[in-house]
């Protein structure tokens, strides 16, 4: 008998072959992956030509004060925010130095009249023996110049002492103006150098805003020109300003450009170092296509946005040209045409060609009619 002919041998042969067999088969092609986006319809739109900068209240006027002659505080009598009248001390010098610099030139002062004295009257005896010619012109002469050097030296020392008594009174920083204290830069038993800002005063008068605008705005704007300012503390109350100084010279750090803007009648809430919006109104711009921020992505180093393909339900990725902001959209001038659909929500996981599927806003839910109370029956007399 063949041997191979036995039924249970070639079952078992055959059950061990199987898995060989489903192995080598091909595996079925999984489905693609078909997200759900969010998208909107492509329309050109009104731009509104407002630049917002943040500012910030400054005066219009704000000295740095500091000591004109060097020198160890002794006492600070100022902090910030005080208000200050013109000539109240602010800060002194440790006076013992300058005290006894003054006294040392007082003595020289002393010296150098006693010296004068006696140089006077050696002129005055040989001006009489020249004049009964019992001396020599030359020796008059000689005298005399003496004289008049000791005359020289007198006035000299008498003014090197008018400096150190002045130098003394500077011992004591004084407001120049009535006004406020913004910023001390000093403290007591610091050393300081002659000159050296210890305190700054904003003076009372005008306060103004400081902002900066980036370089592409520069060209348009101009000293004079209208602008709105609106205090964050005092929202949806603009007040009328126009810009008073613009900067010709970009901030090296920042690339932008410092902005003052006067404000004509400021709030009576305005005070300094508040912050503000100054809104800027440019009428020069075009027309531009608005999309929210969340479509704009970058894909494989270049920016643009998703835009939805309806013949075939795949998305393709279109480079755009940005050209600003405004509140939380984005504005395009180029890439795009109007009826064209852009992906808002998704955007960041897809991929070229990839099949999406539109999410359908819900509808707004209706409120429930309120029933009118069932009027109560009126029960008969009986």
């Amino acid at each position: 008998m063949n041997r191979f002919s036995n039924p249970l041998l070639t079952g078992l042969i055959g059950a061990a072959l199987l898995p060989l067999f489903a192995a080598c088969s091909k595996a079925p092609e999984a489905a693609p992956e078909v997200r759900a986006v969010r998208t909107v319809v492509v329309t050109v739109g009104k731009t509104d030509g407002q630049n917002h900068f943040a500012g910030e209240v400054r005066p219009r006027y704000e000295s740095n004060l500091g000591f004109r002659v060097a020198g160890k505080i002794d006492s600070r009598k100022a902090n910030v925010g005080d208000r200050v009248r013109k000539g109240d001390l602010l800060m002194r010098l440790d006076p013992k130095d300058l005290a006894l610099n003054e006294s040392a030139s007082q003595a020289t002062v002393s010296a150098q009249e006693a010296q004068f004295a006696v140089e006077k009257a050696d002129f005055e005896r040989f001006s009489k023996l020249a004049d009964t010619g019992f001396i020599s012109r030359a020796e008059f002469d000689r005298q005399k110049t003496r004289f008049e050097a000791a005359k020289a030296q007198l006035e000299s020392v008498r003014a090197q002492a008018r400096v150190s008594g002045n130098q003394t009174g500077y011992a004591e920083l004084r407001a120049d103006a009535d006004g406020t204290i913004t910023a001390t830069d000093g403290e007591a038993g610091q050393v300081v150098a002659a000159g050296q800002t210890v305190v700054r005063l904003a003076r009372s008068g005008a306060l103004e805003v400081a902002a900066n605008v980036p370089e592409q705005l520069v060209s348009r704007l101009k000293v004079g020109q209208p602008v709105d300012v609106e205090l964050w503390s005092a929202a949806g109350s603009p007040s009328a300003g126009q810009i008073r100084e613009l900067a010709q010279s970009a901030d090296p750090a920042t690339r932008t450009y410092a902005l003052r803007v006067s404000v004509a009648a400021p709030p009576k809430t305005m005070q300094i170092g508040m912050t503000a919006t100054v809104r800027i109104i440019d009428n020069s711009q075009p027309d531009l296509i608005h999309l929210p921020l969340s479509a704009y992505v970058e894909n494989n180093g270049a920016q643009g946005v998703w835009v939805f393909d309806d013949a075939s339900g795949n998305v393709g990725f279109r480079p755009v040209k940005l050209v600003g902001f405004q509140r939380n959209e984005i504005l395009i001038s180029d890439g795009l045409k109007p009826g064209e659909r852009v992906v808002t929500a998704g955007a960041g996981l897809l991929r070229a060609g990839q099949k999406v599927k539109l999410l359908v806003e819900p509808p707004a839910p209706v409120p429930a009619p309120t029933l009118a109370p069932a009027a109560a029956s009126a029960t008969p007399a009986g």
